[in-house]
């Protein structure tokens, strides 16, 4: 029994498995880039449902004519300590684009080209503890230079394709882009790739997000009045259905013997989610035929490994959001004052609080309602039943 990785590894060949469909649709929707019609994609889905290996694995399929980045939000909001701004975020865009640029083409004639844009930024309220390097030049942050960063920056994609002979599609995968909602105004910001893309023919976003397709945030995005205003052709990442979780077993990790019973078990609790199925697996043996006693003591016993990565998340929140989370996995879905009336906050530091738990998508708010992410309730409840 080989144990199966719980990151993103390199080798797809082995350790993705499936989506055919999606990816079908998917690379079918981005290759219209060849002829200049740039789609812009929304993907959806639960939090380790696979949708950052997804990504791995188009960007792997493009034509050799594309080129390609992935800015992972998460990880520019770690790098900034919590502070991430709309600038960090352009800059590691920028950054991003000219290593994969120089990379594919051999060439360092775009870094020349943004450098000499870059000194060009340089204003009289320069103050370089203030500014941030690219390209081995200090930017200054201020309004003014902002605007010119970010004209550069969102422009820079279409001006490679149009520039070049053998690039003819630019895709910018923008992934837990949920998290954007912790800029001090995220609108702004998606409104800024908007005004830029709807000109563009050869650029497409795909944005992911850990989110049920009917957040209020994907409607306050994609809706009449939001940014994009129905413009993102949105695509739901699904869990594994009980057959392809069937097949999955079957194909890659057969050494494990369930009874009919004990293997229904097994994928309700994992919800057919291929991160959790990976987890849970790990722990099992090939010495034991699992019924569904078996199964469901298992994964009592070795919740903490099963539900790591949510277990790490729930530590990381403060004792507000934890009561927050607590209440909700008690009361099941309620309303904002439902939540409030159970809490001994004031109102501004609720608000605050709520707003951090839908901003890191472990909460959703649904007609009204605020629902917490499935596999979170699971851990909660198990967590408070040993108290």
């Amino acid at each position: 029994m080989s144990t199966i990785p719980l990151f993103l590894h390199d080798n797809l060949d082995k350790y993705f498995y499936n989506r055919k469909d999606d990816i079908k649709h998917i690379n079918y929707l981005l290759r219209s880039l060849d002829d200049s019609i740039a789609q812009q994609l929304l993907l959806v889905g639960y939090r380790g449902v696979g949708k950052s290996y997804l990504i791995k694995k188009i960007r792997s399929q493009l034509p050799e004519s594309f080129l390609s980045i992935c800015l992972d939000i998460s990880q520019i909001y770690g790098m900034e300590k919590g502070n991430m701004t709309p600038e960090s975020i352009l800059m590691e865009m920028l950054d991003k684009i000219n290593s994969e640029y120089t990379s594919k083409s051999g060439k360092n004639d775009m870094t020349n080209y943004i450098k000499k844009q870059l000194q060009k930024i340089h204003t009289k309220d320069y103050t370089l503890d203030q500014a941030t390097k690219i390209a081995e030049i200090p930017i200054p942050r201020s309004e003014e230079n902002y605007k010119k960063l970010s004209k550069m920056t969102m422009q820079l994609p279409q001006k490679i394709v149009d520039e070049s002979q053998s690039i003819t599609g630019f895709v910018i995968f923008i992934d837990e882009f949920q998290l954007l909602r912790k800029l001090d105004n995220s609108d702004s910001f998606f409104w800024l790739i908007r005004s830029f893309n709807q000109h563009q023919h050869n650029v497409s976003y795909v944005f992911t997000g850990s989110l049920s397709k009917t957040s209020e945030f994907i409607k306050s995005l994609n809706g009449e009045s939001g940014a994009f205003g129905g413009r993102l052709i949105q695509i739901s990442i699904d869990p594994f259905t009980k057959e392809e979780t069937r097949n999955y077993f079957k194909d890659n990790l057969d050494d494990i013997n369930f009874t009919e019973e004990g293997f229904n078990t097994f994928y309700k609790c994992t919800r057919g989610i291929p991160l959790y199925i990976n987890s849970f697996y790990n722990i099992l043996s090939t010495q034991e035929v699992y019924d569904q006693e078996k199964i469901q003591q298992t994964f009592e016993l070795n919740m903490e490994q099963i539900l790591w990565k949510i277990a790490i998340i729930y530590a990381s929140l403060n004792e507000y959001e934890q009561d927050i989370i607590n209440i909700l996995a008690q009361e099941g879905p309620s309303t904002w004052t439902k939540i409030f009336e159970k809490t001994t906050f004031t109102r501004k530091t609720f608000t605050k609080y709520l707003n951090n738990l839908l901003n890191a998508g472990l909460l959703e708010h649904i007609e009204d309602e605020y629902i917490l992410d499935d596999m979170l309730n699971v851990w909660v409840k198990h967590e408070n039943m040993k108290k």
